[in-house]
């Protein structure tokens, strides 16, 4: 049986009341795992499966344990499973790695598979302009900032997360999640290098843009597109879940 790669991104479990509900990603999600067969099949989780994620040295958040369920399941089935930070989850640690052994990655990912080079990012802080989200986006993930936000007690320190999430969400939705126009840029400077494929996250929109013999794709998300792509026999593909 041929390996099949599969990716999504921009889940948001944990944003009730903000972007869809928990339940109908969950099983959306579920139902695309039952899709993986085994040890030759991987998933790639390309930033902001969490609205928020922090780990406290004693403390998970209780919302999250049933894809926590999934996940491990998947694991157990062989799946091999990778996650990118995007930019609501960054504060991932060893969790995830040391109970469930998925590989986490805080850095965009060239992947080599099928003869095809991918360069996998979430999306944010990509291309030119917004200095002042790349300025933020250093402090947020300085360890110091990190040991100080965990001094904090969770039953403060989460709402406040979602707080600050959704003012994210915002800008988001001001800046960026219409127009498609700065991630193909970033996609075409990655072709320039030498990239077959280029996918991304971040701006919920989900995209196949083809040029030249080179395919960039926007995951999209799973809150209202329930968009994912997958690599199978040499071709890379975007597809819904219905």
């Amino acid at each position: 049986m041929s390996s099949v790669i599969y990716f999504i991104s921009d889940v948001h479990l944990g944003s009730a009341g903000h972007s869809g509900s928990d339940q109908e990603k969950l099983a959306k999600l579920g139902a695309l795992f039952d899709r993986m067969a085994g040890p030759d099949d991987r998933l790639f989780i390309m930033g902001d499966l969490f609205d928020f994620w922090f780990e406290y040295r004693t403390v998970i958040q209780k919302e999250h344990l049933e894809i926590i369920g999934l996940l491990k399941n998947l694991r157990s089935r062989g799946v091999a499973v990778d996650l990118l930070v995007g930019n609501h989850d960054f504060w991932i640690g060893d969790f995830l790695s040391r109970e469930l052994g998925i590989t986490i990655h805080r850095q965009p990912l060239v992947l080599e598979a099928g003869g095809k080079k991918m360069f996998l990012a979430h999306g944010d802080g990509l291309g030119k302009g917004d200095l002042g989200y790349k300025m933020l986006k250093i402090v947020l993930r300085n360890p110091f900032t990190i040991w100080l936000y965990r001094l904090l007690h969770p039953d403060l320190a989460i709402p406040f997360a979602k707080w600050f999430s959704q003012v994210s969400r915002n800008h988001l939705t001001k800046d960026r999640h219409l127009d498609p126009g700065p991630m193909i840029e970033v996609a075409r400077g990655k072709f320039a290098l030498g990239f077959d494929c280029v996918l991304l996250g971040h701006t919920h929109l989900p995209l196949h843009h083809e040029e030249n013999g080179n395919i960039y794709i926007n995951l999209g998300d799973f809150i209202a597109s329930f968009s994912y792509a997958v690599f199978r026999d040499g071709v890379l593909s975007l597809e819904y879940l219905k």
